[in-house]
């Protein structure tokens, strides 16, 4: 067996620098305009392995300036100043958009699938390697250079596509519950005042909701 940054390796399986599998782009400065349409992805907007959030936005003479750093889906937006470690997968909802200097896009090559390397990422023997190799001063930052150099543990293409399709459902899953808990958390939010102004009221022989 292969020994790896995340432990033993099956048999079959290789490990190899990210920079040998994936193209890395980092973000470019750009001028923001309220009025534009094209979205921008920012530090911010990488959130619980999703981009998501409130966008800011360029023109759409800025989005043909800088063509050179949009999305297309497959690409992985990661954090490359501030929260080191916070990275998503861009989908086809995200195509076009720009991404600005605190960003990091990764494309991966033919060879590798796109989610599997999206879910290696958030492995937390990756995750420990980012946090030791990120340099910490006055924030914590990482470099092309650098994020190219990581440790990428790489299954057979067919293993890695049933790997990655289980992990996205998985995921999928769990954004699925975390939007009911915000619906219904604003529910309760909502009825509160409500039922103790009496303008809501319950029957007294009425059961509790969570009985």
């Amino acid at each position: 067996m292969v020994s790896a940054l995340i432990g033993e390796l099956p048999a079959g399986w290789t490990e190899t620098n990210l920079a040998e599998i994936c193209e890395l782009t980092a973000g470019a400065a750009l001028q923001e305009s309220p009025d534009g349409r094209t979205t921008v992805i920012k530090p911010k907007n990488l959130v619980g392995g999703r981009i998501t959030g409130t966008f800011d936005h360029v023109s759409d003479e800025e989005s043909g300036r800088l063509a050179r750093y949009q999305l297309k889906p497959g690409d992985i937006a990661c954090v490359r100043t501030g929260a080191i470690g916070r990275h998503a997968s861009a989908t086809s909802e995200h195509e076009g958009s720009v991404f600005g200097t605190g960003i990091i896009r990764i494309r991966p090559s033919g060879d590798v699938d796109a989610r599997y390397l999206d879910s290696y990422l958030s492995h937390p023997a990756v995750l420990d390697w980012l946090e030791r190799n990120a340099v910490r001063s006055p924030i914590p930052n990482v470099s092309t250079g650098v994020l190219g150099t990581l440790p990428v543990a790489l299954a057979p293409f067919e293993v890695q596509r049933s790997i990655g399709r289980t992990l996205h459902v998985l995921n999928e899953k769990v954004a699925a519950h975390e939007r009911i808990a915000r619906t219904t958390a604003a529910l309760r939010d909502a009825t509160i005042p409500l039922l103790f102004s009496g303008t809501v009221t319950i029957a007294a022989e009425e059961e509790s909701p969570l009985r």
